[in-house]
């Protein structure tokens, strides 16, 4: 394989936090620049199921919990976890508990993928975010993670809280910069995205699978589904095994996920039907297919909707 698994790195998590807190925001970069030496962390050393004070009551599925390790960075887990970048900012004890303080070494909580989280802006109530996330104020009563039982309850701005089956909020589409030169390698994707190989779907997208399973033989080509940029290339320990992730640039990622190999490096611009890997079964997989996500504005979303 051409990817092998990481090793030693410094801590990260500082770093993915001033982008987490900005929730809805867009949460990568808009410019291609010179990559860096890529990310390095490590792998999942502690991975329990439990229902926690953090979310039980009228929500009782169970929550994964994740050991921190020097090396981690909270938007490489969403990725590896099959999270919105933006649940990251909710792994806390509470949401009044602040981000920075996250050590390596510390339990934190992953919410189940049908939760959202929302960071308080200056102002906000809690029928304002109920309103804007298309729920019942009551949701977010309920949940006992978020720590409010009035709907008057007063919100600083920068807390967090956790929104069960909210809709994310629609937002302006990042266009790409004219002037492109006919010889120029084209980072930014038209949104337009194509099929990433001929296959059987084996699980659909749903509230606990936020993806597409695609079943096809061992070593078919797997194609990027648009321009963009790789950000993501080798060796996941926590479940997706060899997995490429791409950055649109006009607010879309998607994962391929399960490889058997990855023919692409991180920081290359691919161009949309460029082969970049091919059918495996590494990682969590019981045969091979493909795993593929797309997220919108760091959400993920159902990839049949932007698929012919």
């Amino acid at each position: 394989m051409r990817h092998r698994r990481a090793g030693a790195a410094t801590l990260a998590l500082l770093g993915a936090v001033a982008l987490l807190a900005l929730a809805v925001a867009p949460v990568l970069a808009q410019k291609v620049v010179p990559p860096e030496p890529p990310k390095l962390f490590f792998p999942l050393v502690e991975s329990t199921f439990t229902s926690p004070r953090g979310i039980s009551g009228l929500f009782v599925d169970p929550v994964q919990t994740y050991v921190l390790r020097e090396g981690d960075n909270l938007a490489d887990l969403a990725f590896d976890l099959g999270r919105d970048l933006s649940a990251m900012a909710c792994v806390t004890p509470s949401g009044t508990y602040p981000l920075q303080e996250l050590r390596p070494g510390q339990a934190i909580l992953i919410p189940p993928p049908y939760f959202l989280c929302h960071t308080v802006a200056q102002g906000e109530t809690i029928a304002a975010i109920a309103k804007r996330y298309q729920v019942d104020p009551l949701v977010i009563l309920k949940t006992p993670w978020n720590e409010v039982t009035r709907l008057d309850t007063p919100l600083a701005p920068g807390r967090r809280l956790l929104v069960y089956g909210g809709i994310p909020p629609e937002m302006p589409r990042t266009r790409p910069p004219s002037g492109r030169s006919p010889d120029e390698l084209w980072p930014y994707g038209d949104g337009n995205f194509i099929w990433p190989l001929a296959g059987r779907i084996s699980q659909g997208f749903d509230r606990s699978h936020r993806a597409l399973d695609i079943a096809a033989p061992l070593g078919r080509a797997v194609l990027a589904s648009d321009n963009g940029v790789v950000i993501k290339a080798g060796w996941s320990d926590i479940g997706y095994g060899l997995r490429v992730v791409i950055d649109h640039q006009v607010d879309y990622t998607t994962l391929y996920g399960h490889l058997s190999e990855v023919l692409v490096d991180e920081g290359q611009v691919v161009e949309k039907g460029q082969v970049i890997g091919r059918v495996g079964s590494t990682g969590n997989s019981t045969g091979p297919h493909l795993h593929f996500e797309l997220r919108d504005f760091g959400y993920l979303a159902n990839p049949l909707q932007n698929l012919p």
